[in-house]
């Protein structure tokens, strides 16, 4: 089973009222819990796709648009079939995303709860689904389905590195998550919520990787991030 945890930002969790399950949820399966829903598939490790509509941002140049259609799917695969949490660790709808967490730390809060952090191949298989999208939500940048695309609020290091209120209020300051679920539009073919947008989420890493863990799906203010690649 999984239970992804996020990794930017951090407010205390508040249930918020919000509208019924939207219709893009397939619903459960019988083989997982009632509040995870079941992945499966064949990952490729290498997915190709088209660039229509590159944007120069500074020194990076984002993809905003793609060709509809894959050009190759090469490397190593891996047979999945998973369990994962629908909404953002805590896995509650409406709830704010449990955030600020090393992955150290994410590994051990799911590790209390019976479950596990994502491999980086079943976050990605989630987020593109069995169509290879390169966006959770189809093949070209909308900044209005998910919570992305909001303006870049510079840190203040100084105070995010202090302690008590100092922290807090900065945190507060650079805050515009929105509770899990929020954006109805923002769901895999799987039924998983904000995997782009809002904030990032702690996999495992595939073999090759730096580090033992790395953040994906963007957050906020980073419309271009997509289903593959991490933000390392």
């Amino acid at each position: 089973m999984i239970d992804p945890l996020l990794g930017l930002g951090a407010l205390a969790l508040a249930m918020l009222s919000l509208p019924a399950a939207p219709s893009l949820d397939p619903g459960p399966s019988p083989a997982c819990p009632t509040d995870m829903r079941l992945v499966t598939g064949t990952h490729h490790d290498d997915v190709q796709h088209v660039c229509v509509e590159p944007v120069k941002s500074g020194k990076a140049t984002h993809c905003f648009a793609y060709w509809e259609g894959i050009t190759a799917e090469e490397g190593p695969t891996t047979e999945i079939a998973v369990c994962m949490d629908q909404f953002e660790a805590p896995n509650q709808r409406g709830a704010k995303p449990l955030v600020m967490q090393s992955f150290e730390m994410a590994t051990a809060w799911c590790a209390a709860r019976g479950k596990r952090v994502c491999a980086e191949q079943e976050w990605e298989l989630a987020c593109e689904g069995p169509e290879r999208r390169p966006l959770v939500y189809g093949w070209r940048v909308d900044r209005t389905v998910c919570n992305s695309g909001k303006a870049w609020r510079p840190v203040d290091e100084r105070k995010l590195g202090a302690s008590g209120d100092v922290a807090r209020r900065e945190v507060e300051r650079l805050w515009q998550g929105a509770p899990s679920g929020s954006y109805p539009g923002c769901a895999s073919s799987f039924g998983i919520f904000d995997m782009m947008g809002n904030v990032e989420e702690w996999v495992a890493s595939r073999r090759g990787r730096r580090w033992p863990g790395a953040l994906m799906g963007g957050f906020w203010a980073k419309p271009w991030t997509g289903c593959r690649g991490t933000n390392d």
